[in-house]
């Protein structure tokens, strides 16, 4: 009986034993199965770590860019090469201190802009690289797209983001205000700005830091709609007279136009070296130095470009179917350089020239009546209505100096702008040109919301 109860105790312990051995095996491939996992759930985790860091130095990418361009006034051209120079050139000068990048490789042709690797280091000593272009699609017109593409990589991981910019035509003082000066502006006795068809097209502003007197009314003076003034410090002082709009102080400077006589001058054939009275000029061109003066009854149909320095006065009426353009001087001096006219004053438009060659192509030219940067401008007399806008250094509107301005005035110079006329400034900008000729239009790079692709 002894026998059996031993081979069954071996028996029982040879199970025992390989059901050990079983149970070790089965707990070693548990640790092997745990110890993958744990490994591919760091790796996992790793490539998730890598991938962020390289989606946040992409998107860094494209909000440096956006800082530094969004916003930015571009040319006017049918060239994306225009377009890629002036968004290189703003980096360039925004990141020439920076020490992440080297501002002198940022380079730019009529494909692209590109800017060189940037790498950025972290505190553990890891880094990654951020790789930036900046590509127009066709030429630059309103709503051209400007796409960025920002690379940015981390690691073994790598995330591209893009976002879209667009070319919008920009406001400047003369979109915005019926009357704006970069000088103070005076207004005394009754003097009047008011708006055509709405209030807020007689609003003014004044750019003025030489005084703090920015705008300032003696007697009853009115103006329709808002009076603005740049200087945070400056004032307005109206006296007894009336803002119909907002009294606004330290608003933004605006865009101011810049003026192209190039446009104009081919046109200005004919030269007149001598004023006059009772007599036509067409198309003409007045010599620096000529001074003339133009006592009366005078009619000019077309360009009348006037060469600095000048001093061309109209003492009696002038009757005016075309536009006035002067030269800018090379040296400043408002004294030397002037156009004032003492009579009456009939504008009509360039589009309502007569028939003939001389005039084909000006007839397109709409919009403007006095491009005078440089020099300084003075009324004294009713002007009927002036078919087009007015930009000069100094405007002075005294007597009975007053009519309808389609378009708006504009003053270049911190020199000063006086109103003191008996009749009313009357601002037409619902009627007026879109685009003035002689105006270089503002068009600046405008951020696109909801297009960031990543």
């Amino acid at each position: 009986m002894r026998e059996p109860n031993r081979a069954l105790r071996h028996s029982r312990r040879g199970i025992a034993l390989l059901m050990t051995l079983i149970f070790l095996a089965l707990f070693a491939s548990l640790a092997v199965g745990l110890a993958a996992a744990t490994d591919m759930n760091a790796a996992v985790a790793r490539n998730r770590y890598n991938n962020s860091q390289a989606a946040a130095l992409a998107e860094t990418g494209v909000q440096l860019v956006q800082k530094h361009v969004g916003g930015l006034y571009v040319p006017r051209t049918h060239g994306a090469a225009d377009l890629h120079q002036a968004i290189g050139q703003q980096l360039r000068t925004a990141l020439n201190s920076s020490s992440m990048v080297n501002a002198a490789g940022i380079t730019w042709d009529s494909s692209a802009v590109t800017v060189p690797a940037i790498t950025l280091a972290r505190a553990d000593n890891r880094s990654g690289t951020v790789n930036i272009t900046i590509a127009a699609a066709g030429g630059v017109l309103d709503h051209t797209t400007v796409t960025i593409t920002s690379t940015g990589q981390f690691a073994n991981a790598t995330r591209t983001a893009t976002y879209n910019m667009t070319v919008q035509r920009g406001h400047t003082a003369l979109d915005d205000f019926g009357v704006a000066s970069k000088s103070s502006i005076t207004m005394g006795g009754n003097a009047d700005i008011r708006g055509a068809n709405q209030a807020d097209e007689g609003s003014i502003l004044s750019a003025t830091y030489s005084t703090a007197n920015a705008i300032q009314g003696n007697g009853t003076p009115y103006i329709s709609g808002d009076a603005c003034v740049v200087n945070p410090n400056g004032h307005i002082a109206m006296g007894n007279g009336t803002v119909g709009g907002r009294e606004l102080i330290g608003v933004e400077e605006p865009q101011w136009p810049q003026v192209d006589q190039d446009v104009f001058s081919p046109y200005a054939t004919n030269t007149c070296t001598s004023g006059g009275q009772n007599i036509t000029l067409s198309n003409v061109r007045i010599p620096p130095n000529t001074n003339p003066t133009f006592s009366g009854n005078v009619t000019i149909l077309g360009v009348m470009y006037v060469q600095t320095p000048n001093k061309v006065t109209f003492t009696g009426n002038c009757t005016i179917t075309g536009v006035i353009v002067c030269q800018t001087p090379t040296v400043d001096n408002l004294t030397a350089n002037s156009v004032e006219f003492k009579g009456t004053v009939d504008s009509s438009p360039v589009e309502n020239l007569p028939a003939g060659s001389q005039y084909d192509g000006l007839r397109d030219l709409t919009g403007s009546f006095l491009l005078a940067p440089g020099f300084s401008v003075s009324f004294g007399g009713n002007f009927g209505t002036i078919n087009g806008c007015m930009v000069a250094s100094k405007f002075s509107f005294s007597g009975t100096a007053g009519g309808t301005v389609k378009g708006g005035i504009v003053n270049l110079r911190d020199s000063s702008f006086s109103l003191r006329g008996t009749s009313p400034v009357i601002i037409d900008k619902q009627h007026a040109v879109e685009d003035p000729a002689g105006i270089i239009a503002s068009y600046r790079l405008v951020c696109v919301s909801g297009s960031y692709v990543e």
